[in-house]
């Protein structure tokens, strides 16, 4: 009986990283898929630059749910601190076009980078936990 309590808390971290991994990817695919939208807007027709503007609302707090997550999980270090700056960065992008003039409004794209960067890097990172969880199915 005692067992069992003990592998209750530790199937919940499992689960836990599992929707985090899953949500890293989902993020870093988005981040993709702007790059994408953005692409379509200045090579094919400017009417997708209104799919490159409503699709960030879609995926912009799932930074904010993985750094909770990380929390709930007990992820230190790097991935729960990283997601913050997804956040940051994204309200950058917001700002790049909104409240920026001159050439600042040119670092939308260097932000772009970086929202790659580290969205690669958390998938990367997190991403064993979910194979490990698909493998135990």
């Amino acid at each position: 009986m005692g067992n069992k309590v003990e592998k209750e808390p530790v199937a919940r971290l499992r689960v836990v990283r599992f929707i985090y991994g899953v949500l890293a990817f989902v993020y870093f695919v988005c981040v993709i898929l702007q790059v994408f939208f953005a692409g379509l807007a200045v090579f094919v027709n400017h009417d997708y630059l209104q799919l490159h503007r409503v699709f960030a609302n879609y995926f912009e707090m799932l930074s904010l749910l993985m750094f909770l997550l990380s929390f709930i999980g007990r992820i230190r270090g790097g991935l729960r601190w990283w997601p913050l700056s997804l956040l940051a960065l994204t309200s950058l992008q917001h700002m790049t076009i909104q409240a920026f003039t001159g050439i600042l409004p040119a670092l939308h794209t260097v932000d772009a980078l970086l929202l790659f960067a580290i969205s690669m890097h958390l998938m990367k990172r997190s991403w064993s936990w979910v194979l490990l969880r698909s493998q135990k199915h």
